[in-house]
């Protein structure tokens, strides 16, 4: 599933993952270019989609990429493809939204 998502998000223009190291976990930070991680998840939140917001207590690696915040997407062995794709159409609802 981590294989899975990490495909699906890396075809989101104007996304950017953080942390892409092929033996991480299946936690995600992005952000999509241009707007802000909290009103990113607010709109995606109305699609049913439920990422975090913030600096995720990591302020200083933050800074070092240049950022205020990203989103985290966090998946789990209960997770299932289909939730992936409902992320990835939400943001892509998002970015629409906001561009």
């Amino acid at each position: 599933l981590r294989d899975y998502a990490a495909e699906q998000l890396s075809k989101i223009n104007s996304l950017r993952l953080f942390g892409t190291t092929p033996d991480k976990g299946a936690i995600f930070s992005f952000e999509l270019q241009g707007i802000h991680a909290h009103d990113v998840s607010m709109v995606i939140d109305r699609q049913g989609v439920a990422v975090r917001a913030g600096t995720h207590c990591a302020q200083p690696l933050m800074q070092r990429f240049g950022i205020t915040s990203t989103c985290r997407a966090s998946f789990g062995m209960y997770n299932t493809r289909a939730e992936v794709d409902a992320l990835v159409d939400a943001l892509e609802k998002a970015r629409k939204f906001f561009t």
